[in-house]
């Protein structure tokens, strides 16, 4: 519920724009909160109603003084993205410490753009940037915070993996696969490659997300100390997941899955009991606090309403074994965990899809039993490689063969619905519906039969 609460402040932000009057309530509203601990049932409604009030206030828009007529330092912080007609590339403004994403016009001069130039900008908000309005020049990565150079030392890495990547004789859909699968750099993905993942309901492999994290996370849980240094194994292994996270830009979905595990870790240390629907609550919480713009961010919202409906619905699915059943079939428990976890996450982002892209994929069942296994593989294969360059071509095989059965199954009738556009308030109602099922399983559950 406080999750919820902040989440409709957000929303309402834009029709109270007044700060300071939102300031004294949620004061107010603290103290008020406070004295009523004798009232546990008036004090959940204080409580809420600070979430709402502090939902409104980190929302409210930043006075920013308008660039328009000026020219302003800026600095390349993502790989260039070279288009029909333009070069795209992500611009970090350091005396605003902001990004905006930019068309610059594709010449010779926009060709020899790199992570980390300083340039000159008119304009940087208008999104399209002519040739005129814009020139190398002026000292951007000399103003960067020490967070911004930590950001960009990760990035030049990453950009030298890439290179790494390029050299291993992989044609373009290979490297535009393997650097969106392990490095977050989706800048080589083609218009087609991007449709074939989508029509067969692959495209969040492209994204990543807890699936990619989870399986480092495994990974090095299996290479730390052990149950004898627990807690530094826990240690060892935050540090690293929030490393890979910088490494890959630190999108949404990865910011998300790296505070979620972190968080379980921190009470696994401790020996807390952790429930993970709450965890991902705190979670949602921490980032909109941090960052109330990334509610309509649509990896966001496809990414915790995959992992909440994965949540709500596996404990259900489970139930309808007999006890002991699926910890005494290691076969069945593997199909089990595939098919429910295809299917819950699918049912979470179902909607969001459709008022997003207009699409729902039909064989996203037979998808995900051929890309999670192969996602698996090319990420441990892409460590492998790191360490051992000679495994290369085995790992670039499996990325090809990855694409070419995409492509085939993009190819099979019916193998999407298209033209889905649902309105807001029917996508709101879909998940009401949602939820009106799954308590109605709930209290199903709960009935024993009479013998």
């Amino acid at each position: 519920m406080p999750a919820i609460s902040l989440i409709t402040g957000i929303l309402t932000a834009p029709l109270m724009p007044y700060a300071r009057v939102i300031v004294v309530a949620f004061a107010a509203c603290i103290l008020l909160t406070w004295f009523l601990y004798r009232r546990a049932h008036i004090q959940s409604i204080g409580i809420l109603s600070c979430f709402f009030l502090l939902g409104m206030l980190v929302a409210q828009p930043e006075e920013r003084v308008s660039t328009d007529d000026s020219q302003v330092e800026a600095v390349v912080f993502s790989e260039p993205s070279e288009k029909p007609k333009t070069i795209v590339v992500d611009l970090l403004l350091p005396e605003e410490d902001r990004r905006v994403r930019c068309f610059l016009w594709k010449d010779e001069r926009s060709r020899q753009l790199q992570l980390g130039s300083n340039l000159l900008v008119n304009h940087p908000d208008s999104g399209f940037v002519r040739s005129k309005d814009w020139a190398f020049g002026g000292s951007g990565t000399e103003k960067l915070s020490r967070m911004q150079r930590v950001r960009l030392h990760f990035l030049y890495y990453r950009h030298y993996l890439l290179n790494r990547y390029r050299t291993q004789g992989a044609d373009d859909e290979q490297y535009a696969v393997l650097a969106a699968m392990t490095l977050g750099d989706k800048s080589a993905l083609t218009k087609d490659l991007r449709e074939k993942y989508s029509v067969t309901g692959a495209s969040h492999i492209l994204a990543l997300s807890g699936l990619h994290l989870g399986v480092i996370y495994l990974l090095l849980f299996r290479l730390t100390f052990g149950r004898r240094h627990f807690w530094l194994s826990q240690v060892a292994i935050i540090l690293s997941l929030w490393a890979y996270a910088f490494l890959t830009g630190l999108s949404t979905s990865v910011v998300r899955s790296a505070t979620m595990i972190s968080i379980y870790a921190l009470f696994s240390v401790s020996g807390r009991h952790r429930s993970p629907v709450n965890l991902l609550c705190f979670t949602a919480i921490v980032m909109l606090i941090v960052s109330p713009e990334s509610l309509y961010d649509i990896g966001f919202q496809l990414s915790f309403s995959a992992v909440l409906a994965i949540l709500l619905l596996m404990p259900l699915f489970e139930s309808f074994f007999p006890d002991n059943y699926l910890v005494k079939h290691s076969l069945v428990r593997y199909i089990y965990n595939m098919v429910g976890v295809s299917v819950a996450a699918q049912i979470g982002v179902a909607p969001l899809i459709a008022y997003h892209f207009g699409r729902f994929s039909t064989y996203f069942l037979l998808t995900n039993f051929l890309v999670i296994p192969a996602a698996t593989i090319i990420l441990y294969g892409a460590l492998l490689v790191v360490v051992v360059p000679s495994l290369a071509p085995a790992l670039l095989c499996v990325v090809g063969l990855l694409n070419k059965a995409l492509g085939w199954m993009s190819q099979m009738p019916c193998a999407s619905i298209d033209g889905l556009h649902p309105s807001v308030l029917q996508v709101c109602l879909l998940y009401i519906v949602f939820l009106c099922f799954y308590f109605s399983l709930r209290t199903l559950q709960r009935v024993k039969p009479i013998t």
